[in-house]
Protein backbone atom coordinates (compact mmCIF):
# COMPACT_ATOMS: atom_id res chain seq x y z
CA UNK A 1 0.00 0.00 0.00
CA UNK A 2 1.29 3.60 -0.80
CA UNK A 3 0.28 7.01 1.02
CA UNK A 4 -1.96 9.57 -1.50
CA UNK A 5 -2.99 13.06 -0.21
CA UNK A 6 -2.57 11.49 3.24
CA UNK A 7 -4.88 8.18 2.16
CA UNK A 8 -3.93 4.80 2.10
CA UNK A 9 -4.30 3.62 -1.36
CA UNK A 10 -3.66 -0.13 -2.69
CA UNK A 11 -0.79 0.02 -5.22
CA UNK A 12 -1.58 -1.73 -8.85
CA UNK A 13 0.92 -3.52 -10.41
CA UNK A 14 -0.09 -4.83 -13.94
CA UNK A 15 0.61 -8.99 -13.99
CA UNK A 16 0.08 -10.80 -17.64
CA UNK A 17 -3.50 -12.60 -17.90
CA UNK A 18 -3.64 -16.38 -16.69
CA UNK A 19 -3.48 -18.92 -18.90
CA UNK A 20 -6.03 -20.91 -20.75
CA UNK A 21 -7.74 -23.85 -19.24
CA UNK A 22 -5.67 -27.06 -20.15
CA UNK A 23 -8.79 -28.05 -21.24
CA UNK A 24 -8.53 -25.74 -24.06
CA UNK A 25 -5.39 -26.31 -25.06
CA UNK A 26 -4.92 -28.54 -28.65
CA UNK A 27 -8.26 -28.78 -29.07
CA UNK A 28 -7.99 -30.07 -33.10
CA UNK A 29 -6.25 -33.09 -31.55
CA UNK A 30 -6.04 -34.22 -27.80
CA UNK A 31 -3.48 -36.05 -28.28
CA UNK A 32 -0.93 -33.58 -29.90
CA UNK A 33 0.82 -31.50 -27.94
CA UNK A 34 2.58 -27.71 -28.40
CA UNK A 35 5.00 -27.50 -30.94
CA UNK A 36 8.01 -26.08 -28.03
CA UNK A 37 7.05 -28.85 -25.57
CA UNK A 38 7.07 -31.80 -28.25
CA UNK A 39 9.35 -34.89 -26.40
CA UNK A 40 9.83 -38.08 -26.37
CA UNK A 41 7.54 -40.24 -24.78
CA UNK A 42 8.99 -43.44 -22.94
CA UNK A 43 5.99 -44.85 -22.59
CA UNK A 44 5.42 -45.32 -26.46
CA UNK A 45 7.58 -48.08 -27.13
CA UNK A 46 5.93 -50.12 -23.79
CA UNK A 47 2.43 -49.45 -25.71
CA UNK A 48 3.94 -51.19 -28.86
CA UNK A 49 5.40 -53.77 -27.40
CA UNK A 50 2.88 -55.35 -25.59
CA UNK A 51 2.80 -58.59 -23.58
CA UNK A 52 -0.43 -61.07 -23.69
CA UNK A 53 -0.99 -63.25 -20.77
CA UNK A 54 -2.90 -66.39 -21.45
CA UNK A 55 -2.46 -67.33 -17.32
CA UNK A 56 -5.32 -66.71 -15.35
CA UNK A 57 -3.01 -65.19 -12.62
CA UNK A 58 -4.23 -61.75 -11.83
CA UNK A 59 -0.74 -61.20 -9.31
CA UNK A 60 1.23 -61.79 -12.49
CA UNK A 61 -0.82 -59.11 -14.69
CA UNK A 62 -0.24 -56.53 -11.70
CA UNK A 63 3.74 -57.80 -11.25
CA UNK A 64 4.00 -56.87 -15.33
CA UNK A 65 2.12 -53.56 -15.31
CA UNK A 66 4.61 -52.40 -12.08
CA UNK A 67 7.37 -53.26 -14.14
CA UNK A 68 6.32 -50.66 -16.92
CA UNK A 69 5.43 -53.11 -19.12
CA UNK A 70 2.08 -52.67 -21.09
CA UNK A 71 -0.84 -55.34 -21.40
CA UNK A 72 -2.53 -56.37 -24.60
CA UNK A 73 -5.25 -59.21 -25.52
CA UNK A 74 -4.91 -59.10 -29.28
CA UNK A 75 -2.34 -60.95 -31.61
CA UNK A 76 -0.26 -57.56 -32.04
CA UNK A 77 2.16 -58.60 -28.67
CA UNK A 78 5.55 -59.09 -29.09
CA UNK A 79 5.42 -61.47 -25.71
CA UNK A 80 3.05 -63.94 -25.15
CA UNK A 81 3.07 -65.26 -21.42
CA UNK A 82 1.76 -69.09 -21.32
CA UNK A 83 1.65 -72.29 -19.43
CA UNK A 84 4.28 -74.70 -20.21
CA UNK A 85 1.98 -77.41 -22.23
CA UNK A 86 -0.36 -74.57 -23.83
CA UNK A 87 2.51 -73.14 -25.93
CA UNK A 88 0.74 -74.38 -29.37
CA UNK A 89 -2.22 -72.24 -28.29
CA UNK A 90 -0.11 -69.56 -27.88
CA UNK A 91 1.54 -69.93 -31.05
CA UNK A 92 -2.07 -70.18 -32.71
CA UNK A 93 -3.11 -66.91 -31.72
CA UNK A 94 -0.04 -64.46 -31.88
CA UNK A 95 2.23 -66.63 -34.71
CA UNK A 96 4.33 -63.22 -34.32
CA UNK A 97 4.91 -63.20 -30.99
CA UNK A 98 7.66 -64.44 -28.72
CA UNK A 99 7.08 -67.17 -26.18
CA UNK A 100 7.63 -67.27 -22.11
CA UNK A 101 6.34 -70.43 -20.80
CA UNK A 102 5.67 -70.73 -17.13
CA UNK A 103 7.24 -74.23 -15.81
CA UNK A 104 6.19 -75.77 -12.63
CA UNK A 105 9.15 -78.05 -12.94
CA UNK A 106 12.21 -79.09 -14.73
CA UNK A 107 10.71 -81.37 -17.00
CA UNK A 108 8.17 -79.36 -18.11
CA UNK A 109 11.17 -76.72 -18.91
CA UNK A 110 12.49 -79.00 -20.91
CA UNK A 111 9.46 -79.81 -22.73
CA UNK A 112 8.45 -76.29 -23.03
CA UNK A 113 12.00 -75.38 -24.61
CA UNK A 114 11.57 -78.65 -26.93
CA UNK A 115 8.08 -77.01 -28.21
CA UNK A 116 10.03 -74.28 -29.15
CA UNK A 117 9.77 -71.86 -26.18
CA UNK A 118 12.08 -68.83 -26.77
CA UNK A 119 12.40 -68.52 -22.88
CA UNK A 120 11.15 -70.88 -19.91
CA UNK A 121 10.59 -69.33 -16.00
CA UNK A 122 9.85 -70.91 -12.90
CA UNK A 123 9.38 -69.58 -9.64
CA UNK A 124 7.58 -66.19 -8.73
CA UNK A 125 5.32 -63.58 -10.05
CA UNK A 126 8.18 -61.57 -10.13
CA UNK A 127 10.66 -63.93 -11.52
CA UNK A 128 8.06 -64.26 -14.41
CA UNK A 129 7.92 -60.57 -15.21
CA UNK A 130 11.79 -60.21 -15.21
CA UNK A 131 11.80 -62.44 -17.55
CA UNK A 132 9.24 -61.37 -19.69
CA UNK A 133 10.43 -57.82 -19.36
CA UNK A 134 14.15 -59.36 -20.84
CA UNK A 135 12.21 -61.08 -23.28
CA UNK A 136 10.64 -57.99 -24.56
CA UNK A 137 13.94 -56.29 -25.11
CA UNK A 138 15.69 -59.57 -26.75
CA UNK A 139 16.18 -60.21 -30.44
CA UNK A 140 17.13 -57.86 -33.14
CA UNK A 141 16.49 -54.44 -32.77
CA UNK A 142 16.50 -53.57 -35.79
CA UNK A 143 13.10 -53.87 -38.21
CA UNK A 144 13.64 -54.16 -41.80
CA UNK A 145 11.09 -53.93 -44.41
CA UNK A 146 12.11 -53.52 -48.00
CA UNK A 147 14.38 -50.39 -48.21
CA UNK A 148 13.34 -49.08 -44.72
CA UNK A 149 15.27 -49.84 -41.90
CA UNK A 150 13.84 -48.99 -38.22
CA UNK A 151 16.40 -48.92 -35.06
CA UNK A 152 14.56 -49.77 -31.89
CA UNK A 153 16.93 -49.14 -29.59
CA UNK A 154 17.55 -45.16 -31.34
CA UNK A 155 14.00 -44.81 -32.36
CA UNK A 156 14.95 -44.03 -35.85
CA UNK A 157 13.85 -44.80 -39.57
CA UNK A 158 15.33 -45.04 -42.28
CA UNK A 159 14.20 -45.25 -45.81
CA UNK A 160 16.89 -45.82 -49.00
CA UNK A 161 19.50 -43.97 -46.71
CA UNK A 162 17.41 -41.04 -46.16
CA UNK A 163 16.35 -39.86 -42.48
CA UNK A 164 12.34 -40.00 -41.49
CA UNK A 165 11.77 -37.16 -39.31
CA UNK A 166 8.77 -38.88 -37.45
CA UNK A 167 7.24 -37.72 -34.13
CA UNK A 168 7.21 -40.62 -31.58
CA UNK A 169 4.17 -41.29 -31.84
CA UNK A 170 3.90 -41.40 -35.67
CA UNK A 171 7.77 -43.28 -35.09
CA UNK A 172 5.11 -45.59 -32.84
CA UNK A 173 2.82 -46.12 -35.82
CA UNK A 174 5.43 -47.05 -38.10
CA UNK A 175 7.00 -49.83 -35.76
CA UNK A 176 4.15 -51.52 -35.14
CA UNK A 177 2.93 -51.60 -39.10
CA UNK A 178 6.57 -52.68 -40.01
CA UNK A 179 6.46 -55.28 -37.36
CA UNK A 180 3.45 -57.17 -38.58
CA UNK A 181 4.57 -55.95 -42.34
CA UNK A 182 2.73 -58.14 -44.96
CA UNK A 183 -0.59 -58.38 -42.81
CA UNK A 184 -3.22 -55.89 -42.00
CA UNK A 185 -3.24 -54.40 -39.10
CA UNK A 186 -7.05 -53.73 -37.99
CA UNK A 187 -8.10 -50.21 -36.40
CA UNK A 188 -8.97 -51.13 -33.19
CA UNK A 189 -5.43 -52.66 -32.69
CA UNK A 190 -3.86 -49.36 -33.98
CA UNK A 191 -6.07 -47.09 -31.10
CA UNK A 192 -5.34 -49.39 -28.61
CA UNK A 193 -1.75 -49.83 -29.01
CA UNK A 194 -1.41 -46.44 -29.90
CA UNK A 195 -3.69 -44.02 -28.28
CA UNK A 196 -4.80 -46.74 -25.29
CA UNK A 197 -8.71 -46.32 -26.40
CA UNK A 198 -10.33 -49.44 -26.14
CA UNK A 199 -13.22 -47.50 -28.14
CA UNK A 200 -13.65 -45.90 -31.23
CA UNK A 201 -13.56 -42.10 -30.43
CA UNK A 202 -15.38 -40.88 -33.54
CA UNK A 203 -12.67 -38.90 -34.54
CA UNK A 204 -9.92 -39.18 -37.52
CA UNK A 205 -7.11 -38.79 -35.05
CA UNK A 206 -5.49 -42.38 -36.21
CA UNK A 207 -6.01 -41.55 -39.73
CA UNK A 208 -4.20 -38.11 -39.54
CA UNK A 209 -1.37 -39.50 -37.85
CA UNK A 210 -1.58 -42.02 -40.23
CA UNK A 211 -1.08 -39.59 -43.02
CA UNK A 212 1.51 -38.01 -41.66
CA UNK A 213 3.83 -41.30 -41.72
CA UNK A 214 2.46 -41.81 -45.69
CA UNK A 215 3.82 -38.38 -46.56
CA UNK A 216 6.89 -38.57 -44.71
CA UNK A 217 7.73 -42.30 -45.86
CA UNK A 218 6.04 -41.85 -49.67
CA UNK A 219 8.05 -37.99 -50.24
CA UNK A 220 10.67 -38.85 -52.79
CA UNK A 221 10.11 -42.25 -53.59
CA UNK A 222 7.87 -43.78 -56.83
CA UNK A 223 6.74 -46.89 -54.98
CA UNK A 224 4.52 -46.79 -51.88
CA UNK A 225 4.77 -49.15 -48.85
CA UNK A 226 2.22 -48.09 -46.44
CA UNK A 227 -1.82 -49.20 -48.20
CA UNK A 228 -4.89 -48.81 -46.71
CA UNK A 229 -7.18 -51.40 -46.17
CA UNK A 230 -10.77 -49.76 -46.62
CA UNK A 231 -12.98 -50.96 -43.83
CA UNK A 232 -10.19 -52.69 -42.62
CA UNK A 233 -7.08 -50.90 -41.25
CA UNK A 234 -3.43 -50.30 -43.31
CA UNK A 235 -1.07 -52.49 -44.49
CA UNK A 236 2.52 -51.92 -44.84
CA UNK A 237 4.71 -53.92 -47.36
CA UNK A 238 8.33 -53.92 -48.72
CA UNK A 239 9.39 -51.88 -51.75
CA UNK A 240 11.83 -53.24 -54.49
CA UNK A 241 14.78 -51.29 -52.74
Amino acid sequence: MRRRNGRWAMATRWSPPPPAPRSLRCKTDPFRTHPRRRRHDPTLIDQVMAVRVLIDRPALRTALTERGMSLSDDAAATVVVAHAGALSDARRCCPDARLLAVAHDEAEELAAFAAGADDVARGSDALVSLRAARLLMAGDTMVRVGSLRIDRLTRTAVRGGRMLRLLPREYALLELLARHAGTTVDHATLRRMLFGLPFDPGTNVLAVHVSRVRAVLHRGFAQPMLLTERGRGYRLIADDG
